[in-house]
């Protein structure tokens, strides 16, 4: 594990394109409109210190996106290859960002997990997170509501 931890490091733009090209090998890794390269490199630049990754020699082998609106932390895309899940890298990536977030002032994380991915909801419920049934999450695609003229 020590090994693994001195390769985790702060995701910087220049590795947008080969992160979203590991997102997208990942069953459960939904991306959406906000997961182009623009908007990507703008977060990272937001949160310079809450992203990171692990690379196996050259190849990204994990994942994890932390934002800190100036109140709660939200972790995004955490992701670890098929072949090196349940050896603690998944844990130690959420350690990690987690404790960035606090240092940052969040006293709340949240993160969304698709319903159709069951892996990473045990996961999560393993490392003690809590399944809310208090709340709905509600979006909106702004540019959808300015043209109805709403």
């Amino acid at each position: 594990m020590n090994e693994i931890y001195s390769n985790i490091q702060t995701v910087t733009p220049g590795d947008l394109d080969d992160l979203t090209t590991f997102w997208r090998s990942i069953k459960g890794v939904g991306l959406g409109k906000g997961d182009d390269l623009e908007s990507l490199e703008r977060f990272v630049r937001r949160n310079p210190t809450t992203c990171f990754l692990v690379r196996d020699d050259k190849r990204i082998i994990g994942s994890v996106l932390g934002g800190f609106d100036g109140r709660r932390g939200y972790v995004y895309h955490l992701a670890v290859i098929p072949e090196k899940r349940r050896q603690g890298l998944g844990r130690l990536l959420m350690d990690t960002v987690c404790r960035e977030l606090e240092q940052l002032g969040a006293h709340k994380i949240h993160l969304f997990v698709l319903n159709d991915n069951p892996d990473a909801i045990g996961f999560y419920q393993r490392l003690g997170w809590i399944r809310r049934t208090d709340i709905q999450v509600m979006s909106s695609d702004r540019s959808f509501l300015s043209a109805s003229g709403d």
